[in-house]
């Protein structure tokens, strides 16, 4: 309804619904039913003008307050939830780590396996391609995480320092280790996902570091650099029950962190 047809028909353009009933009836005119068959509709609930008008969403059957909220959760489309979310989206994350996680996750990184099943005509060139990491195998997911001798080194490096000595370096293995103290709140839990998100993500660099940089560092160093990352995170991160975490934080690269450091409520 245009302004002009509203003030053609003497009316306010900041009239409210509530100016429009008078003595139980609606005072429009009546060749608007007829040009907006809307109006005759019984569903319209009539407020006391002394009320403030309010901006409701409806939501299946309900009325809620208007909010970029409630919005959403109407519109977005829902997937089932994956047993995953607490290992990749968790307090205190490393936001860049959890980032790649999640494409980790979902298979969405850019590997040499997934360009062969985008182009088969690229075959001949993939054929003089391979992972350089350990120049073995095409690099994918499973792959680089950590199947292949120079990244399974890395995992070798790190693993014991949060207690998964016995983890064998594949993914799947590691992630239903993880999955299965997701919903524990321990210190262990919370570090060894540090450890598990920091590693695939030195792992990815020094893979991009070697195809667009040609730059190489051994393992060794790659492992040093992702329990400095941990220990520096760890820094800033404060546990409830500090007395309990202490003797966790005696293991491997936690040795330097103290209660002061770390913190404690």
């Amino acid at each position: 309804m245009s302004p002009r047809t509203i003030t053609n028909a003497g009316f306010n353009l900041d009239a409210t619904v509530g100016d429009m009933w008078v003595d139980g009836s609606w005072i429009w005119p009546l060749a608007w039913r007829d040009v907006y068959p809307v109006l005759i509709q019984d569903n319209i609930q009539i407020v006391h003008k002394d009320m403030a008008d309010r901006v409701l969403w409806k939501h299946g059957n309900e009325l809620h307050d208007h909010s970029s909220a409630i919005v959403w959760q109407s519109i977005r489309t829902r997937e089932p939830d994956v047993d995953w979310v607490c290992i990749v989206w968790f307090a205190q994350c490393i936001p860049k780590h959890a980032f790649l996680m999640w494409l980790i996750m979902r298979r969405k990184l850019l590997t040499q396996d997934k360009i062969l099943q985008w182009d088969f005509s690229r075959r001949k060139n993939m054929n003089m391609m391979c992972c350089l990491l350990c120049y073995a195998d095409y690099d994918s997911h499973h792959h680089l995480f950590f199947e292949c001798n120079f990244s399974s080194q890395v995992w070798n490096l790190v693993r014991g320092k949060v207690g998964m000595d016995n983890v064998e370096p594949k993914w799947s293995v590691i992630v239903d280790r993880l999955c299965s103290g997701s919903s524990s709140k321990s210190a262990s839990s919370y570090v060894s996902k540090l450890v598990v998100t920091a590693t695939a993500y030195a792992i990815w660099q020094e893979r991009n570091a070697r195809l667009f940089k040609n730059h190489a560092r051994p393992p060794d160093a790659i492992g040093a650099n992702v329990l400095q990352t941990v220990r520096y995170k760890l820094m800033g991160v404060k546990f409830k029950a500090m007395e309990k975490c202490e003797g966790f934080f005696k293991l491997g690269i936690f040795m330097t962190l103290t209660a002061t450091t770390v913190g404690g409520d």
